[in-house]
């Protein structure tokens, strides 16, 4: 899947056998338009505690304490030596309702009690590796699971990022990366469960949103899921703004925020978002459906700045009125100086 955002574009395999598909080779943009082949393959060497027989990724069922060694190849296709860096990820939920196995950031949710980078050792070595061209070398990573034993599952994966290209005439940086998902259990199941945190009016990214967000604060990656939302008036029943999200999943232990988008102007007072979420995972013997009612506050000083924002005035216009305030200004402090003036004369008595 192809990702963009500020002028960059990334593009990560990511392998995970319960929602995500099984890819071994990684595609980047190439700065015209069209897509070309990165020269790079990660693939898992079998492991004794593999649950399974899926061999494009890691899942391993461990007892608490236990040790192993995950053994990865990294393959080298093209003409050209390639330089990459190897981190380890916690899976998170991005803010398109996604489980996101990319994020290197250690911002984890509160609920995350063992995240997956704390459980595996890097060498610092493979925070700048050269696979030389046309080369497979193996590497080694130490694993310890968790002394207690937890229920559910830990998520996450080992990204491997190729140094950043930049393009200088065309001001494009073309980055990508290869995620291979690593799963960790004890063998203790654990359904997921969800709860609204908070809702508020924002904007970021040039677009106003009600912000919902929303937390899997079980050990468990919560599949086939549908998002329904819409914000009302608080106490009427009229829409005013929907959004429906599909295919939607959540991470364990992970928060995200739904954005429900709010165009045109927005009016201070009191609403409220009614959002549901319903999944068809097989953890579950039926549908489950979480629903969340959340009433929240929008000040004439928030709606007054989401509606000029939405009304993408040019900066020079707020430039030109202010111009104009200041001559509106100085203009009023000469005419009551002159009518202070003619008053003081008037005033004066005839000799």
């Amino acid at each position: 899947m192809i990702k963009k955002w500020s002028g960059k574009v990334a593009v990560f395999a990511a392998i995970l056998g319960v929602g995500l598909t099984t890819t071994s080779a990684v595609h980047a943009a190439d700065g015209t338009g069209g897509v070309k082949s990165v020269p790079l393959s990660v693939i898992p060497v079998a492991n004794k505690y593999s649950v399974g027989t899926n061999a494009g990724f890691f899942d391993l069922k461990m007892k608490p304490g236990q040790s192993t060694e995950l053994q990865v190849k990294l393959a080298n296709t093209g003409s050209k030596p390639l330089k990459v860096r190897v981190d380890a990820t916690a899976a998170t939920t991005n803010s398109s309702s996604q489980a996101d196995y990319t994020k290197t950031s250690t911002d984890y949710d509160a609920t995350l009690t063992y995240p997956l980078p704390t459980l595996i050792q890097i060498p610092k070595a493979y925070r700048n590796l050269t696979i030389p061209a046309r080369t497979t070398a193996l590497y080694h990573m130490p694993l310890t699971m968790p002394k207690k034993a937890f229920k559910g599952v830990i998520l996450g994966g080992l990204h491997v990022q190729p140094v950043t290209t930049t393009s200088a005439k065309k001001g494009i940086s073309n980055q990508y990366a290869y995620v291979m998902a690593i799963q960790l259990s004890n063998g203790t199941s654990q359904k997921p469960d969800l709860r609204l945190k908070g809702v508020s009016a924002g904007r970021a990214d040039s677009q106003t949103s009600v912000n919902a967000t929303l937390q899997n604060y079980r050990a468990s990656l919560l599949l086939n899921g549908t998002i329904k939302a819409h914000v009302t008036k608080q106490g009427q029943n009229r829409t005013l703004k929907s959004l429906q999200v599909n295919k939607a999943s959540a991470a364990p232990n992970s928060h995200w925020t739904v954005k429900v988008p709010w165009t045109g102007a927005i009016a201070p007072g009191d609403y409220t978002l009614h959002l549901t979420y319903r999944s068809t995972d097989k953890q579950f013997f039926s549908a489950r459906t979480w629903t969340f009612t959340k009433n929240f506050h929008v000040s004439a000083i928030q709606a007054a700045q989401y509606t000029l924002a939405e009304m993408h005035i040019p900066w020079w216009v707020y430039l030109i009125l202010l111009l104009i305030l200041l001559l509106l200004i100085v203009l009023i402090i000469l005419l009551l100086k002159r009518r202070k003036k003619e008053d003081k004369h008037e005033e004066t008595p005839a000799s």
